[in-house]
Formats: C-alpha cells, structure tokens, sequence
C-alpha cells in the first residue's frame, strides 16, 4: 500500500515544503466540495498560483487510500482553519 507523503509538496503549521498550496487555511479558503475535488482529481482545478502545472503533479488520493481514509482525511482538512 503505497503511502502518500503530503509534507513533500504542502506546507502545514510551518513544516513541509512550499513545491504546492499551503493547507493552512484551507478550510476558509474553500469548500468541502473543491477539498473533495482535489483530492480526487488534483488535475480538474489547479489551485491559483499554479496555473503554470497544466496537470498537478499531485496523484490522485482515491489510488493511494480508501473511501474512509479519503473521508479522515477530508475531516482534517476541514480542520484547517
């Protein structure tokens, strides 16, 4: 089981790397519909600031964790205010 290393490309309370969005804030910045995009398909909508990625070098979730893994980690991420 493949695992993801968000902390490779995302910034969280100050630890991790700026290659992609911060997710502090996340949750004000937008709705659990786009984190669910995202998440699902990070090639649909490319966050502002990256439009220069004509596909986001994210992978998509669904192919690294379950339906309930992706749903913790949707609840984390609404969290993030």
């Amino acid at each position: 089981h493949p695992t993801a290393a968000c902390a490779t490309c995302h910034m969280v309370g100050g630890k991790g790397s700026a290659i992609g969005p911060a997710l502090d804030g996340i949750a004000t910045r937008t709705t659990p519909a786009y984190i669910h995009e995202s998440l699902i398909e990070p090639s649909k909508v490319i966050a502002k600031g990256y439009e220069n990625y004509t596909v986001s070098p994210m992978p998509p979730m669904g192919d690294i964790f379950s339906p309930q893994e992706i749903s913790d980690l949707e609840a984390f991420l609404q969290t993030l205010k």
